[in-house]
C-alpha cells in the first residue's frame, strides 16, 4: 500500500511543478506574443515575465491569462498568475482590430483590473504614467516595483487594493489622480515625493490602516474626499503652503487629534464632520468654511477662526459637544443655521460688531452658553436661534430687528433678562415659551402683534406693560403665567386669541382702555378670577358681545 502511495506521489510532482511554472519570454517584434506562449500552456503560469516589444494585441493576450480568477476544475494543470515581471518591455501605439488600443510606452487603460490573485508587479523601465484603473481591485496585490521614470499615477490606479500595505513612489512623480489608492484598507504609510502640488479628490478615501503620510512643501490643495474614512490616521501636519482642504477630504477620520491648519484659507463642506478625536483648529486668515465642515467633532474644544471669514456656514460646528471655546473674527456678518447647534459646553460668545444674521437653530441646545449680547448691527435672528438653551441667563438685542421669530428662546429655562429693540414689530409664536425664571419683560413701542403661546409657561412673570401700538395677542400667549397679576390692554387692540390668558391663575385685575371690545373666543381667559376695567359707557358695547357676555366682574373707570 505505501509503495503504491509512493508511485502515485512521484507521478504527480511533475504536473505540481508545471501547474507552479515560472515562465520567461523574449518577444522580437509586436504581436508575436501569442507565438512565444504556446496556447495549452498559457493559463499554466504563475510567474510570467515578458521582454520586448508589444502591441494592443500581445496585451489583449497577458490581459487574458493575468486577469483570469479561477482555474479549470476539469483541467488539474492550470493555476492562477500570481506576479508579473514588466520592467523589459515596451509598447508601440496600435489600434489593432481584436486588440487593446495602445499609446506608445503607456499600459492601457484598466489593464489588468480586476486581476484578484496578482500579488507582485514590477513595471516597465522608463514609463511615465501608470494608466487609470491599471491595478484596480487586485486584491491581493502586496508588492509594486514603480520605475524612477513614473510622473503620473492615473484615476482609480490602484483602487481596492485591499492587501497593498506599502508603496514606494518614485521622486519625480507629479501627479496621483483621483482615487488612485482609495480603499487600499490595508495602505499603513505612504512617502509623497516633493513634486506633487495637490492630493486629489478621494486619492487615499478608505484606507483605513493608513497611519503615517506626509504631505509635502509645496502642496496647495487638500482633494474632496482625499482621507475620508481613514480610521487610523491620528496626526496630519500640512506644510504652510496649503491654501485650501475641500469637501469631505478628512471626513469621518475617527482618531484624528491634531492637524496643522493655519496657513489654510479655505475648509470645504464636512470637510472634518465626525472626527470625533480632533481636539482644535486654528486658523490664520481663514476666509470660508463650508457646511457641515466640524459637525460632531465630540472632542473639539477650542476653534480659532482669525481671518476675513464673513459667515459660519450651516451646520459648520454642530453637534461639537465639547467645544467650548470659540473666536470670531470681526469680519463677520453671519451665523448660519444650525453653525453651533448642541455644542452643550460653550459657555460664552463675543459676538462681532459686524454681525447682521444670526440663522434659525444657530445655538439651539447650547446648553451652558450664560449669556446673548448681541450687536447693534444685528437685522435678523432666526427661528429658534437660541431654543432650548438652558443656562442663558442675559440676553441683549441693540440691532435693528422687525421681528422675534418663532421659538427663538423657547426653553431657556434660566432667562432672568430680556432687553428688546425698539424696532421690533412682531414677536413670533413659541418665542418665549417655557422661560420659567422671566419675571419681566419691557416690549418694545412699536410692538403690533405677539403671536400664539410667545410668552406660554413663563411661570415668573408677574408684570408686563403692552405698548399703544400693539394689534393682537394670539392663542396660549400667556397661558399659565401663573404670577401674572394684572395687564393693561392698548385702546387699538383688536384681537385675543384663545386661551391667550387661560390658567393665569393670580390675574386679578385686566385693565381694558379699549372703547370697542377686541374679539376673543370662550377660553380666553378661562380660569381667571379677574376685575375687568373697561372705559366709561362701554359696558353695553361689551354686553352686546356674545362672548364678552360670558365674562363676569366688569368695572366701568
Amino acid at each position: 500500500m505505501m509503495k503504491k502511495l509512493v508511485i502515485i506521489l512521484m507521478a504527480a510532482l511533475p504536473m505540481l511543478a508545471l501547474a507552479q511554472s515560472v515562465v520567461n519570454v523574449k518577444v522580437d517584434s509586436v504581436g508575436k506574443l501569442a507565438s512565444n506562449i504556446a496556447e495549452d500552456q498559457r493559463f499554466k503560469i504563475s510567474e510570467l515575465k515578458v521582454s520586448g516589444p508589444l502591441n494592443g494585441t500581445d496585451l489583449k493576450l497577458l490581459q487574458q491569462i493575468v486577469n483570469r480568477t479561477k482555474t479549470n476544475k476539469n483541467n488539474p494543470d492550470e493555476c492562477l498568475v500570481t506576479a508579473v515581471d514588466l520592467s523589459d518591455i515596451t509598447i508601440s501605439e496600435s489600434s489593432d482590430k481584436g486588440g487593446i488600443k495602445t499609446l506608445a510606452n503607456e499600459l492601457p487603460k484598466g489593464l489588468f483590473s480586476g486581476a484578484k490573485n496578482l500579488k507582485k508587479v514590477i513595471l516597465p523601465s522608463g514609463f511615465e504614467t501608470i494608466s487609470n484603473s491599471c491595478f484596480s481591485g487586485c486584491t491581493s496585490l502586496t508588492d509594486v516595483t514603480i520605475p524612477a521614470s513614473v510622473k503620473v499615477i492615473g484615476i482609480e490606479a490602484f483602487q481596492d487594493c485591499e492587501s497593498l500595505t506599502a508603496i514606494s513612489l518614485p521622486e519625480g512623480l507629479e501627479t496621483i489622480g483621483n482615487e488612485a489608492f482609495e480603499r487600499c484598507k490595508n495602505l499603513a504609510s505612504v512617502e509623497l515625493p516633493k513634486g506633487i502640488s495637490q492630493i486629489a479628490p478621494q486619492a487615499f478615501s478608505g484606507c483605513k490602516a493608513l497611519k503615517s503620510i506626509n504631505i509635502p512643501d509645496g502642496t496647495t490643495i487638500i482633494g474632496g474626499s482625499a482621507f475620508r474614512n481613514c480610521e487610523s490616521l491620528t496626526t496630519m501636519t500640512l506644510p504652510k503652503s496649503v491654501e485650501e482642504i475641500e469637501s469631505s477630504a478628512f471626513e469621518n477620520c475617527t482618531n484624528l487629534e491634531s492637524i496643522e491648519t493655519a496657513s489654510v484659507r479655505k475648509v470645504g463642506a464636512n470637510a472634518f464632520s465626525g472626527c470625533k478625536s480632533l481636539k482644535s483648529v486654528s486658523f490664520d486668515n481663514i476666509i470660508s468654511i463650508g457646511q457641515i465642515a466640524f459637525q460632531n467633532c465630540l472632542s473639539l474644544t477650542s476653534a480659532t477662526l482669525n481671518g476675513s471669514l464673513t459667515d459660519v456656514n450651516t451646520a459648520a460646528f454642530k453637534g461639537c459637544a465639547s467645544l467650548s471655546s470659540v473666536t470670531l473674527p470681526a469680519t463677520l456678518t453671519s451665523v448660519s443655521s444650525h453653525a453651533f447647534e448642541g455644542c452643550n459646553s460653550l459657555p460664552e460668545m463675543e459676538f462681532p460688531a459686524s454681525l447682521t444674521k444670526i440663522g434659525d437653530y444657530a445655538f439651539q441646545k447650547c446648553t451652558s452658553l450664560r449669556e446673548a449680547i448681541l450687536p447693534n448691527t444685528l437685522k435678523t435672528l432666526g427661528d429658534h436661534a437660541f431654543e432650548d438653551c438652558a443656562s442663558l441667563e442675559k440676553v441683549e438685542i441693540n440691532g435693528f430687528l422687525s421681528e422675534i421669530e418663532t421659538n427663538v428662546f423657547r426653553n431657556c429655562s434660566s432667562l432672568r433678562s430680556i432687553t428688546l429693540p425698539t424696532s421690533v414689530k412682531r414677536i413670533g409664536s413659541n418665542a418665549f415659551l417655557g422661560c420659567a425664571m422671566l419675571s419681566e419683560i419691557n416690549l418694545p413701542v412699536s410692538l403690533k402683534t405677539i403671536e400664539d403661546a410667545a410668552f406660554e409657561k413663563c411661570v415668573s412673570l408677574q408684570s408686563i406693560m403692552f405698548p399703544v401700538s400693539l394689534k393682537s395677542i394670539g392663542g396660549d400667549a400667556f397661558k399659565g403665567c401663573l404670577q401674572l397679576t394684572n395687564i393693561e390692554l392698548p385702546a387699538g387692540l383688536k384681537s385675543l386669541g384663545g386661551s391667550a390668558f387661560q390658567e393665569c391663575k393670580s390675574l386679578r385685575e385686566v385693565n381694558l382702555r379699549c372703547p370697542a371690545p377686541p374679539s376673543i373666543s370662550g377660553d380666553t381667559f378661562k380660569g381667571v378670577r379677574a376685575t375687568y376695567i373697561i372705559p366709561r359707557g362701554s359696558l353695553k358695547v361689551y354686553l352686546a358681545d356674545k362672548k364678552w357676555q360670558k365674562i363676569t366682574g366688569y368695572k366701568e373707570q
